[in-house]
């Protein structure tokens, strides 16, 4: 029993299911709309059909103009609804204001990214400081990455994971901030573990003067009787002459040539940021007018004046020049690690930067690759490092 037959099945596939199975047994099926449709009859079956196909249509058709209307409120850059996004406060009529306190956490943890933080140390320091999501949760890396990359921060509307124009809501980060860290989160080549969490200063950074292959931090043994152990970059390549080498003194090592080249008195060259200004400017000016190409393009289709393998020929185009200068946009703004020195003294900062920052500094600073050193002892010895220099 049913209440029309339009909510019996909306999927012909369920319906042939359900045919079979009234067929063999003699099941009528009562409606309180349509009254009785017997379904062991052919008529019975072919009213049950056709009744079903029109029902199906319906669904597609409306699914098809709510996906209509959607996508041209997301191209008026109007709000499509949900629960109440970190960094603004909504209005009744889709409209936002932007939340102050919350909006500085999204340009702070931005910022952080940026100057080499890791993923991990913005939840961390979130969590610690009592910063809650939307929802009044604690933060993930999830919901962390997820509120970071949301094209809405730029003043971007999006649908169905692609930006179609410009947010009616204020935006929280330039877009060069956000397409920098939006590639940073998405970079392949980005540390990808559950936790993400950095103990060791060049594990990972440090290169084996063998294989030239990256030393991994490890445990081993340091005094079998008393049972003590000591951390020690190992050369992933293994066998005899690869790198194996205590992580505290080389720890140590390195940062005393980290904080000697920052105070010399030519380092504020290095901390000046990387991106030009002019070049950001010109690219999105670029960028502006590329969508504006493409907005153009499926306008000239719809009105008759190009085919559609032209329409095809002439986006795909232009989405690759515009792939190109986002990438472009998102470098540009890409800040240096060596920022948060200047003006100060180097040994303060160095000293209260967490791990992932020191080594972000390193990584823009040098290249440290270990020596094999013979069995030599457990002395450490500074000859056997080879530091090469970046923009020295």
């Amino acid at each position: 029993m049913v209440w029309h037959t339009d909510r019996l099945h909306r999927s012909p596939r369920e319906l042939e299911e359900y045919v079979d199975v009234c067929e063999h047994h003699k099941v009528v099926t009562q409606t309180v709309k349509a009254g009785e449709l017997d379904l062991a009859t052919p008529s019975g079956r072919a009213m049950a059909r056709t009744l079903g196909a029109w029902a199906r249509f319906e669904v597609e058709h409306k699914s098809e103009r709510t996906r209509a209307a959607q996508l041209q409120a997301a191209q008026a850059g109007r709000w499509l609804g949900g629960g109440r996004p970190f960094g603004w406060q909504v209005r009744d009529d889709g409209t936002a204001d932007v939340d102050d306190a919350e909006a500085a956490e999204v340009r702070r943890a931005a910022a952080a990214l940026l100057d080499g933080a890791s993923l991990g140390s913005v939840v961390a320091d979130l969590n610690a400081r009592g910063v809650k999501t939307a929802t009044g949760r604690q933060w993930s890396y999830t919901s962390v990455r997820q509120v970071l990359t949301r094209p809405r921060n730029a003043g971007l509307s999006e649908y169905q994971g692609e930006v179609v124009g410009r947010s009616l809501w204020p935006a929280l980060l330039s877009e060069d901030t956000w397409r920098s860290v939006c590639a940073l989160l998405t970079d392949p080549d980005r540390r990808r573990s559950s936790s993400n969490r950095v103990r060791w200063l060049l594990a990972g950074l440090a290169l084996c003067g063998k294989c030239a292959a990256p030393l991994r931090s490890a445990t081993a043994t340091s005094n079998r009787a008393k049972g003590t152990t000591r951390t020690v970059y190992r050369c992933t390549t293994g066998g005899p002459g690869h790198v194996a080498r205590a992580a505290d003194p080389l720890d140590q090592f390195v940062s005393a040539l980290v904080v000697g080249r920052l105070s010399r008195p030519d380092a504020v060259e290095l901390m000046t940021p990387v991106g030009n200004r002019e070049d950001a400017e010109a690219l999105r000016v670029e960028a502006v007018t590329l969508r504006r190409r493409l907005d153009d393009l499926a306008s000239a289709f719809a009105d008759g004046d190009l085919t559609r393998s032209q329409l095809t020929t002439g986006t795909e185009r232009v989405r690759g020049r515009l792939a190109e200068v986002e990438a472009g946009m998102a470098a540009a703004a890409r800040g240096s690690a060596l920022g948060v020195f200047a003006g100060a003294d180097p040994a303060t900062v160095w000293d209260a930067l967490a791990v992932d920052r020191r080594r972000a500094v390193v990584a823009e600073l040098m290249t440290v690759t270990v020596l094999p050193s013979g069995r030599t002892g457990r002395t450490f010895d500074p000859e056997h490092v080879s530091i090469q220099w970046r923009n020295a």
